[in-house]
């Protein structure tokens, strides 16, 4: 597992993250190096307490999940690593670490390019989704069905890719529709997507920046779809 990076946005965490990043070191068996962990405009000690364990922390001052996701992105192909596989897992403390290892075996022993964890066929704890990123999630997978022809349950943030996959894909969205760019464009381009079920729990600490407020919610699902019908119609070619 030595050719895994695992790309951790971070923004205003310090309640709960060094619980959570010790959580995930342990349970996903990957050395601490193989971590990045990026500080995405916090205004809290989250950065600080990043340093003080002795993960890696990149500083993404643009707000945005995509922005923090490039800025790692970019500082991989800058430093000329070329690891097999990216993972993607958030620092609320929601993900089980004990999936990270699931899906490393799963794009490993399968050949897939992407492996997505699905939350809606796992186990999720009561109260970690909210109503309206069931309905998001619902609502997206069944405009993958109308368009794709392909069934899905989630746009899940834990998710494992090809290096060669992600280079392939050139991503851009700098915020909230980048789960949704990664899953289109995988379709467009024709790869291995796998789904598999993963378990989900409350955040440790704090709201969601995404469902933590109506208002928010809205703006977010507003842009998924955005993302969605845009990518429908400038596409992206093998």
């Amino acid at each position: 597992m030595n050719n895994v990076f695992c790309i951790i946005p971070a923004r205003d965490e310090e309640e709960g993250i060094k619980r959570a990043l010790t959580g995930i070191l342990v349970g996903s068996g990957l050395p601490k190096s193989q971590f990045i962990v990026v500080n995405n405009a916090s205004k809290d000690q989250t950065p600080n307490i990043v340093k003080q364990m002795g993960f890696l922390s990149l500083d993404c001052p643009k707000i945005g999940y995509g922005n923090a996701c490039l800025v790692a992105l970019n500082w991989i192909k800058q430093s000329k690593l070329n690891p097999k596989y990216i993972m993607f897992c958030d620092a609320d403390g929601s993900d089980d670490p004990s999936d990270i290892r699931k899906l490393i075996q799963v794009i490993e022993d399968t050949g897939a390019d992407l492996v997505i964890g699905s939350r809606t066929i796992g186990v999720v704890e009561k109260g970690s989704l909210s109503p309206i990123q069931i309905f998001g999630n619902a609502l997206t997978c069944f405009l993958i069905l109308i368009f794709f022809r392909r069934k899905f349950t989630d746009m899940g943030p834990l998710r494992i890719i090809k290096y060669s996959s992600i280079l392939q894909m050139k991503m851009e969205d700098p915020t909230w529709g980048w789960n949704i760019e990664m899953h289109v464009k995988a379709l467009q381009l024709g790869i291995d997507i796998r789904e598999i079920s993963v378990n989900y729990r409350k955040r440790f600490a704090g709201v969601s920046k995404i469902s933590g407020t109506i208002s928010m919610s809205i703006r977010v699902g507003i842009k998924i779809l955005y993302t969605f019908f845009r990518l429908l119609v400038f596409r992206v070619h093998p």
